[in-house]
């Protein structure tokens, strides 16, 4: 069975509202970099950003977590997998 890694959170995020539309606006500090690099695998590192249960207004609405999952050995599912990818991202044209 598959050993489960610590949560490791790495950075904050906020919804925020311009002429442009919606933008989610990422930040970092140094702890978080460190928390990054230092979960590299294979050079790549990949975080989820979740939503807080209770956001405070004009604070971060939400929260990055590294990712850890990784395809179990044998899977026929390719390694790169994207869930977010659009249907249009994958045509040749």
């Amino acid at each position: 069975m598959s050993e489960q890694k610590e949560k490791v959170f790495c950075g904050n995020a906020k919804i925020i509202t311009t002429q442009y539309g919606d933008l989610t606006k990422i930040s970092f500090n140094r702890d978080d970099l460190r928390a990054l690099t230092n979960n590299l695998k294979n050079d790549w590192v990949n975080a989820v950003i979740k939503k807080k249960q209770n956001p405070v207004e004009g604070k971060p609405t939400h929260y990055l977590e590294i990712d850890f999952w990784q395809p179990k050995e044998g899977s026929n599912q390719p390694a790169n997998l994207n869930s977010s990818e659009d249907d249009d991202d994958l045509l040749p044209f």
